[in-house]
């Protein structure tokens, strides 16, 4: 790593679980696809990656208590996410946002839909309870 770059050459951290067939990895946040062609992406679609990171952490963190399939979907330029429970049924994840302070991610499930406030303890009692319901 250079001193001029702050950034490491990869996100990777040694972690990879599109290994045991993960489409987005628990590690680095990263999809199988990008992962897999790393070294032949141009550096925009790098920096691309790279900005995209932190909220696909914030997804990986609400569907870790969840058996099922996570997806990263690019539409317009712009990011969401499909998780496939178990039972085939979706969780469609939006933008994660801050509105007053608190940090919230917008849910859909079926026609349900949901701001979850994830700066709170209890976001995943209240998740598995709206999934419940």
């Amino acid at each position: 790593m250079s001193s001029l770059n702050p950034q490491p050459d990869t996100p990777c951290v040694g972690i990879c679980s599109t290994a045991i067939g993960d489409d987005v990895c628990r590690g680095c946040a990263r999809t199988f696809g990008e992962i897999s062609f790393w070294g032949e992406l141009s550096q925009s679609e790098k920096d691309h990656c790279w900005a995209c990171l932190s909220v696909r952490k914030v997804w990986l963190a609400v569907v870790r208590p969840l058996r099922g399939h996570l997806e990263v979907v690019s539409q317009a330029g712009r990011e969401s996410a499909r998780f496939t429970l178990r039972d085939g049924s979706v969780l469609l994840l939006g933008q994660p946002y801050v509105d007053g302070g608190r940090r919230w991610l917008p849910l859909t499930y079926g026609e349900r839909e949901l701001a979850l406030e994830v700066s709170l303890d209890s976001w995943p009692q209240q998740l598995s309870a709206w999934l419940a319901g």
